[in-house]
């Protein structure tokens, strides 16, 4: 009964976290000023800054540690991969931007399926 408890919470937490994010986009429609929005995205990326420190990078230097390895290489090449795809990336969102047909559902689809690529979903 206590995992139970435990995995209702452990899905809860997420809920609501996402679910409170979200409401800024009925609340703050249109009139939206250019300083919230800017704290808002800032703190969005330190977030996602974090997360990817705790969740990736230092896991990724204590494998290679208790591997014999030398530690920071394979975090540093993923951070490179990473920023090289991240631009080419950039390059194609904004060719599709670029077009008329469509750009709103298919910049829909191009961002969901960019958010799930780290999380190994398609």
């Amino acid at each position: 009964m206590e995992n139970i408890l435990y995995s209702i919470i452990g899905i809860l937490i997420p809920f609501m976290g996402t679910s409170l994010g979200s409401s800024f986009v009925f609340f703050m429609k249109k009139n939206m000023s250019d300083k919230i929005q800017k704290m808002i995205v800032g703190f969005a990326a330190g977030v996602m800054i974090a997360a990817s420190m705790w969740s990736l990078i230092l896991p990724s230097i204590e494998m290679a540690e208790n591997q014999g390895k030398i530690s920071w290489l394979p975090a540093a090449v993923g951070i490179v991969f990473g920023v090289a795809f991240l631009i080419l990336i950039n390059h194609i969102a904004k060719e599709i931007e670029a077009r008329k047909d469509g750009k709103k559902l298919n910049m829909l689809i191009f961002s969901v399926t960019l958010h799930n690529i780290p999380e190994g979903r398609g």
